[in-house]
């Protein structure tokens, strides 16, 4: 079976293509390194797709040059190929680029008709938020049997626990460490600090205010900057005892999967479909975030650029603060919830397995049709 997959430069995509589901072909359009990813070069061919975008009121279409049985679109663009093509997304905004702006009436009412045809052969959003999101956008019920959940995973793989003096927090944000949460875990730390032996790594490449830089120094806060290959990766991880990411506004962390496979527990917010993969007291736990990006309807109220750097919230810090501290003294359920965050990866819900099980199905389905 050849499946043509257009994919876009984020890590992410590597886990898609490097792990197809049995007897898969994929014939890529693409590259997925990390390093075309954060390019300056590549943000301003991202900037004017969606200004493109906004501008001709249209989704993101595409005709592919393609002889391969079934097209596999990621991040929900949308080909123009009289050829069977399934779909998957992490938000309906991925059909405008990302940018909930340019959701309006028309680019709906197109992507509305474009998925509605015979050609289209299944939906798949990434998270039951991520469905939540399309059906709050518009009518589903003409679509509503070919929409299937089908999770995001990444392949396992068993990673080496370096011996490190101190408990390690861990958290990445590489070009958005503020809009990850930044202020409420500073918030938190230092009364952590006061209590216990521990050390915070960041691995990012933000630009910090001058007091930040500060309490960077006074608190020995470990800032690892660039971008570093899987080993040097897996090392970060292998030497972290917690992962913490309190972001409000994504949709989706790869750096969580990687984390739970390096068999860390994870503090995160609730925030849009971080509550699907997080099991309190199972394989983490879970810090309640405000709806500043999303609303109820799991719409975008804001863009994720919105100036963070200066953002506190007194209660979300000590929701974190009593989270962290209930790992930092409870080593057995620590190391218990780390151990069923890895299972999770390897074998269980959030496993590379799972997925391909599904889309193995799917693309078989898609084709005979």
């Amino acid at each position: 079976m050849k499946v043509f997959i257009p994919i876009g430069p984020h890590p992410q995509y590597r886990e898609i293509v490097d792990y197809p589901p049995a007897g898969t072909e994929y014939n890529v359009a693409g590259k997925s390194d990390a390093k075309t990813y954060y390019s300056h070069h590549n943000l301003n061919r991202r900037k004017l797709a969606r200004f493109v975008t906004k501008v001709f009121g249209l989704p993101r279409m595409f005709y592919y040059r393609t002889d391969a049985d079934l097209i596999f679109t990621t991040r929900g663009i949308i080909p123009l190929n009289n050829k069977p093509w399934v779909t998957e997304f992490e938000h309906p905004y991925a059909f405008v680029g990302m940018d909930y702006r340019n959701w309006g009436k028309r680019q709906r009412t197109l992507v509305k008709f474009l998925i509605s045809r015979n050609t289209c052969k299944k939906i798949m959003p990434n998270s039951e938020a991520a469905y939540l999101a399309l059906k709050n956008s518009f009518n589903i019920t003409k679509i509503k049997d070919k929409l299937e959940v089908v999770k995001l995973a990444i392949h396992y793989k068993r990673i080496t626990k370096i011996r490190h003096s101190k408990l390690t927090l861990l958290s990445i944000g590489n070009d958005d460490v503020y809009g990850r949460g930044f202020n409420i875990i500073k918030d938190a730390f230092p009364k952590l600090k006061a209590k216990y032996d521990i050390d915070w790594t960041i691995k990012t490449n933000q630009n910090f205010y001058p007091e930040d830089i500060d309490f960077i120094k006074k608190y020995k806060i470990n800032i690892i900057r660039g971008i570093l290959s899987d080993d040097d990766m897996d090392k970060l991880f292998g030497r972290s005892d917690i992962y913490v990411l309190q972001s409000m506004g994504e949709t989706n962390s790869i750096a969580m999967y990687e984390a739970m496979r390096a068999g860390l527990p994870v503090v995160s917010t609730d925030a849009f479909a971080f509550s699907e993969k997080i099991i309190p007291y199972y394989n983490g736990l879970m810090v309640h975030s405000p709806n500043i990006f999303w609303n109820k309807d799991f719409l975008r109220t804001k863009q994720n650029d919105i100036d963070l750097s200066r953002y506190h919230n007194c209660k979300m810090s000590e929701e974190l603060y009593k989270k962290l501290e209930y790992l930092i003294k409870n080593e057995r359920e620590r190391l218990k919830m780390g151990k069923n965050a890895e299972s999770a990866i390897k074998d269980g819900f959030l496993s590379v397995n799972e997925r391909n099980k599904k889309l193995k199905t799917i693309f078989e389905e898609a084709i005979k049709r």
